[in-house]
Protein backbone atom coordinates (compact mmCIF):
# COMPACT_ATOMS: atom_id res chain seq x y z
CA UNK A 1 0.00 0.00 0.00
CA UNK A 2 2.82 2.41 0.85
CA UNK A 3 4.45 1.73 -2.52
CA UNK A 4 1.22 2.49 -4.35
CA UNK A 5 0.82 5.79 -2.48
CA UNK A 6 4.45 6.68 -3.20
CA UNK A 7 3.97 5.89 -6.91
CA UNK A 8 0.83 8.05 -7.11
CA UNK A 9 2.63 10.98 -5.44
CA UNK A 10 5.57 10.69 -7.87
CA UNK A 11 3.24 10.43 -10.86
CA UNK A 12 1.22 13.47 -9.73
CA UNK A 13 4.38 15.50 -9.06
CA UNK A 14 5.79 14.71 -12.51
CA UNK A 15 2.51 15.71 -14.15
CA UNK A 16 2.48 19.11 -12.42
CA UNK A 17 5.97 19.92 -13.68
CA UNK A 18 5.37 18.72 -17.24
CA UNK A 19 3.04 21.43 -18.50
CA UNK A 20 1.91 21.46 -22.14
CA UNK A 21 3.88 24.13 -24.00
CA UNK A 22 2.79 25.82 -27.22
CA UNK A 23 4.91 27.89 -29.60
CA UNK A 24 4.47 31.67 -29.41
CA UNK A 25 5.99 34.07 -31.93
CA UNK A 26 6.91 37.12 -29.85
CA UNK A 27 8.60 39.14 -32.61
CA UNK A 28 9.77 38.56 -36.17
CA UNK A 29 13.01 37.09 -34.84
CA UNK A 30 11.93 35.56 -31.50
CA UNK A 31 9.82 32.54 -30.64
CA UNK A 32 9.40 30.54 -27.45
CA UNK A 33 7.25 27.71 -26.14
CA UNK A 34 5.02 28.77 -23.23
CA UNK A 35 2.45 26.89 -21.15
CA UNK A 36 -0.82 26.85 -23.05
CA UNK A 37 -2.61 28.62 -20.19
CA UNK A 38 -0.17 31.56 -19.95
CA UNK A 39 -1.70 34.68 -21.48
CA UNK A 40 -0.44 38.18 -22.44
CA UNK A 41 -0.56 40.70 -19.61
CA UNK A 42 -3.01 43.53 -19.91
CA UNK A 43 -1.68 47.10 -20.08
CA UNK A 44 -2.92 47.56 -16.51
CA UNK A 45 -0.95 44.51 -15.31
CA UNK A 46 2.17 45.76 -17.09
CA UNK A 47 1.86 49.19 -15.48
CA UNK A 48 1.28 47.80 -11.97
CA UNK A 49 3.81 44.97 -11.98
CA UNK A 50 6.57 46.05 -14.41
CA UNK A 51 6.89 49.80 -14.46
CA UNK A 52 9.49 50.66 -17.09
CA UNK A 53 10.22 53.50 -19.45
CA UNK A 54 10.84 51.00 -22.25
CA UNK A 55 7.99 48.75 -23.35
CA UNK A 56 8.88 45.04 -23.29
CA UNK A 57 8.58 42.91 -26.40
CA UNK A 58 6.22 40.57 -24.55
CA UNK A 59 4.90 39.87 -21.04
CA UNK A 60 2.88 36.76 -20.18
CA UNK A 61 1.44 35.57 -16.89
CA UNK A 62 0.03 32.35 -15.48
CA UNK A 63 -3.66 32.08 -14.62
CA UNK A 64 -2.79 32.03 -10.90
CA UNK A 65 -0.63 35.17 -11.48
CA UNK A 66 2.19 33.59 -9.47
CA UNK A 67 4.50 33.26 -12.50
CA UNK A 68 5.45 35.60 -15.33
CA UNK A 69 7.55 35.39 -18.48
CA UNK A 70 8.83 38.42 -20.35
CA UNK A 71 11.21 39.54 -23.06
CA UNK A 72 12.95 42.92 -23.12
CA UNK A 73 15.63 44.42 -25.31
CA UNK A 74 18.21 47.12 -25.07
CA UNK A 75 20.53 48.47 -27.70
CA UNK A 76 24.13 48.07 -26.69
CA UNK A 77 27.71 48.02 -27.85
CA UNK A 78 28.35 44.55 -26.38
CA UNK A 79 29.88 42.09 -28.81
CA UNK A 80 29.68 38.31 -28.86
CA UNK A 81 33.21 38.02 -27.48
CA UNK A 82 32.11 39.97 -24.40
CA UNK A 83 29.92 37.17 -22.96
CA UNK A 84 32.16 36.50 -19.94
CA UNK A 85 32.27 40.24 -19.16
CA UNK A 86 28.49 40.45 -19.62
CA UNK A 87 28.07 37.57 -17.16
CA UNK A 88 30.10 39.42 -14.52
CA UNK A 89 28.34 42.74 -15.22
CA UNK A 90 24.83 41.29 -14.84
CA UNK A 91 25.84 39.15 -11.84
CA UNK A 92 26.97 42.33 -10.06
CA UNK A 93 23.72 44.07 -11.09
CA UNK A 94 21.61 41.22 -9.69
CA UNK A 95 23.49 41.31 -6.39
CA UNK A 96 22.85 45.08 -6.12
CA UNK A 97 19.13 44.79 -6.93
CA UNK A 98 18.20 42.48 -4.06
CA UNK A 99 18.92 42.28 -0.34
CA UNK A 100 19.65 38.55 -0.56
CA UNK A 101 20.54 36.39 -3.58
CA UNK A 102 21.15 32.65 -3.70
CA UNK A 103 22.41 31.54 -7.12
CA UNK A 104 21.18 28.10 -8.14
CA UNK A 105 22.99 28.10 -11.47
CA UNK A 106 24.75 30.60 -13.73
CA UNK A 107 27.07 30.70 -16.69
CA UNK A 108 27.11 30.71 -20.48
CA UNK A 109 25.26 28.08 -22.50
CA UNK A 110 24.10 27.42 -26.03
CA UNK A 111 20.37 27.19 -26.65
CA UNK A 112 19.12 26.55 -30.19
CA UNK A 113 22.40 27.67 -31.79
CA UNK A 114 22.69 30.87 -29.74
CA UNK A 115 24.96 31.61 -26.78
CA UNK A 116 23.22 32.95 -23.68
CA UNK A 117 24.42 34.27 -20.36
CA UNK A 118 22.04 32.83 -17.78
CA UNK A 119 21.25 33.15 -14.09
CA UNK A 120 18.90 31.03 -12.01
CA UNK A 121 18.46 32.29 -8.46
CA UNK A 122 16.29 32.94 -5.44
CA UNK A 123 16.06 36.51 -4.18
CA UNK A 124 14.63 38.46 -1.30
CA UNK A 125 13.87 42.13 -0.78
CA UNK A 126 13.39 43.00 2.86
CA UNK A 127 10.75 45.48 4.08
CA UNK A 128 11.66 49.11 4.54
CA UNK A 129 9.01 49.63 7.23
CA UNK A 130 6.69 47.62 9.46
CA UNK A 131 3.80 47.88 6.99
CA UNK A 132 5.60 45.93 4.26
CA UNK A 133 6.49 42.28 4.00
CA UNK A 134 9.53 40.65 2.44
CA UNK A 135 9.31 39.78 -1.24
CA UNK A 136 10.89 36.46 -2.18
CA UNK A 137 11.16 35.26 -5.79
CA UNK A 138 12.55 32.49 -7.96
CA UNK A 139 14.03 33.89 -11.18
CA UNK A 140 15.56 32.48 -14.34
CA UNK A 141 17.18 35.07 -16.64
CA UNK A 142 18.87 34.62 -20.01
CA UNK A 143 20.68 37.33 -21.99
CA UNK A 144 21.69 37.05 -25.64
CA UNK A 145 23.34 39.38 -28.13
CA UNK A 146 22.08 39.80 -31.68
CA UNK A 147 23.02 42.57 -34.11
CA UNK A 148 23.76 45.25 -31.51
CA UNK A 149 20.79 44.32 -29.34
CA UNK A 150 20.80 42.61 -25.95
CA UNK A 151 17.70 40.48 -25.40
CA UNK A 152 16.63 39.58 -21.87
CA UNK A 153 14.37 36.57 -21.29
CA UNK A 154 12.92 36.57 -17.78
CA UNK A 155 10.91 33.93 -15.94
CA UNK A 156 9.94 34.80 -12.38
CA UNK A 157 7.55 33.40 -9.80
CA UNK A 158 6.83 33.64 -6.10
CA UNK A 159 9.43 31.64 -4.19
CA UNK A 160 6.61 29.62 -2.65
CA UNK A 161 5.68 28.44 -6.19
CA UNK A 162 9.23 27.47 -7.20
CA UNK A 163 8.58 23.72 -6.95
CA UNK A 164 5.55 24.12 -9.20
CA UNK A 165 7.23 26.28 -11.87
CA UNK A 166 10.98 25.56 -11.89
CA UNK A 167 10.72 22.67 -14.38
CA UNK A 168 8.47 24.77 -16.59
CA UNK A 169 10.97 27.65 -16.45
CA UNK A 170 13.69 25.31 -17.70
CA UNK A 171 11.47 24.03 -20.52
CA UNK A 172 10.60 27.57 -21.58
CA UNK A 173 14.20 28.77 -21.56
CA UNK A 174 15.39 25.74 -23.53
CA UNK A 175 12.80 26.56 -26.21
CA UNK A 176 13.90 30.18 -26.84
CA UNK A 177 14.81 30.82 -30.48
CA UNK A 178 16.41 34.04 -31.72
CA UNK A 179 17.09 34.47 -35.43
Amino acid sequence: MRYLLFFIIILFSADIDAQKLVKQKLADNISVRLPKDFYPMTDEDKAQRYASARLPIALYTAPDRLADFGVNRSYSTWQHGDLKMIEEFYRASILELYDKVKFINKGIKNVNKHDFVYFEFESAVYPENKFQGSISKYTYLMYCLEDGTTYLFNFTCELSARSLYQGTAHQIMESVKVK
